[in-house]
């Protein structure tokens, strides 16, 4: 049974918060979610001056928590124990992260507008900084789950992210597909033949395959396939893949928080998240959010 002792939904007053806070709720019905919080944080150094005149002596952060409490009412409903925390705040990424960190946070909700660059540079920044998994819903995404896709390269960070994906197919009934994307040495051609090149780098993946099944049996009947990069980046034949089978959710390891945050995130988990998969995407933190 997975169990997240709490989760946390960030909210920017746009439209899209009351598809991500429906979208906390359809988590919430699917697994076994102790507390909720929605948090959002006003910057009001980005309010211009005759702004902040008009607001006089008004409670910006009372108005901001009642508006939120009226969403949570309508798409949330009594669930589950939730709680609104509003800040005001210089730094959002920060205060964010130390919010996970007071309330042990497990797993952040984080809304994607698809056309929206900003929200999109945003979402890294934080994807950088928050010690805990993430789970990214695009404006486009749906809330009926039948297949899985978790993309592995072997790596500890990426059998993390197997294991999730397996406990959650397990306990929700879903569909799980391994995928493992390869790149052949091209620097090497004409040198070796790309026929030969490719029949080799397929032997040893599948022996990779091989092992990691001895090694967990439980995982022995999951399907696998696997693709070629060629003239892709990692991330596009990910998304290219996810969407030709159809998938409804993409799992990906996110790498432990390090002396230096540029590092922490991974590269293809990064220009996934950047890129324009319009299904949800659960990027696992090593600190497991789920429990067995």
């Amino acid at each position: 049974m997975i169990t997240i002792d709490a989760m946390m939904v960030c909210l920017d007053l746009s439209e899209l918060d009351d598809k991500l806070i429906a979208f906390s709720r359809s988590v919430c019905e699917r697994l076994q979610v102790r507390k909720v919080y929605f948090v959002h944080n006003i910057k009001l150094y980005e309010l211009a001056d005759e702004f902040r005149e008009m607001l006089g002596d008004l409670d910006l952060s009372q108005e901001v928590e009642g508006n939120i409490a009226d969403l949570v009412a309508e798409q949330f409903g009594n669930i589950t124990d939730h709680e609104i925390l509003v800040s005001q705040e210089p730094n959002t990424e920060v205060i964010l992260a130390n919010l996970v960190r007071r309330y042990n946070i497990k797993l952040t909700l984080l809304g994607k507008t698809m056309s929206d660059k900003r929200t999109g540079a945003q979402g890294t920044k934080l994807l950088r900084i928050l010690p805990c998994s993430v789970l990214v819903c695009p404006e486009t995404a749906s809330f009926n789950l039948r297949k899985v896709l978790v993309p592995i390269d072997f790596s500890d960070t990426s059998l993390h992210a197997l294991r999730l994906s397996k406990a959650l197919t397990d306990q929700l009934g879903l569909e799980l597909e391994i995928l493992h994307v390869y790149r052949l040495p091209t620097q090497f051609f004409p040198l070796i033949s790309e026929e030969e090149a490719i029949r080799k780098a397929v032997e040893v993946v599948k022996g990779k395959f091989a092992d990691l099944q001895r090694r967990h049996p439980e995982i022995a009947g999951v399907p696998y396939t696997l693709v070629r990069a060629a003239n892709k980046t990692i991330a596009e034949r990910i998304a290219l893949h996810q969407e030709k089978g159809h998938h409804d959710l993409l799992v990906l390891g996110l790498r432990s928080m390090n002396a230096l945050p540029a590092l922490s995130l991974g590269s293809v988990a990064a220009d996934v998240y950047n890129s324009d998969v319009g299904v949800p995407l659960w990027l696992v933190y090593p600190e497991e959010p789920a429990r067995k």
